[in-house]
């Protein structure tokens, strides 16, 4: 595992109507994901209240399971990036596929989680940012997925003092 932080944001739907309701910071990876009881039930379910139920659990839990801190909807978006395509993994249950999708930050497309057998993409899947160049100058410019804007869009600081 990289010792590097990781995040990750969960939503209801997809798309920029989708509706940000948590995040993880800290040892975001599918291992962690996995071993988490709640955030298993979470990646498996087919309801949208139980996808709600465990993703409130796991926030609640994240701490006690040394994984750093959950962050509830209330009091709100706590990255000071303006939308999940600058973090690491991106949760989301599709009422309309009664599904849950998983992509990465930068991600080109959404993986859909099987009830049965909760598998995230390989390192090697496309999910990621075709150019990883024009992901660091904008995040969410195409061909990114469509996510909700979670603040007003500004420069981000970026490596020698310049935004991006």
């Amino acid at each position: 595992m990289s010792s590097s932080p990781s995040f990750a944001d969960f939503a209801i739907g997809l798309g920029e109507n989708a509706t940000w309701i948590g995040s993880l910071q800290g040892e975001c990876y599918p291992s962690s994901f996995l071993s988490v009881p709640s955030l298993w039930l979470a990646l498996t379910t087919i309801d949208e209240n139980i996808f709600r139920a465990a993703v409130s659990d796991t926030l609640d839990g994240w701490r006690s399971q040394h994984h750093e801190q959950g962050h509830h909807q209330d009091p709100g978006w706590p990255w000071p990036w303006y939308t999940s395509h600058n973090s690491s993994w991106i949760i989301t249950f599709d009422p309309e596929a009664e599904a849950v999708f998983v992509t990465v930050g930068g991600g080109v497309g959404w993986h859909r989680i099987a009830p049965h057998h909760s598998q995230f993409p390989e390192e090697n899947d496309s999910l990621g940012p075709p150019d990883i160049v024009a992901w660091l100058r904008d995040p969410a410019a195409p061909p990114s997925v469509p996510m909700p804007l979670m603040r007003e869009k500004t420069p981000m600081p970026g490596f020698g003092g310049e935004g991006r």
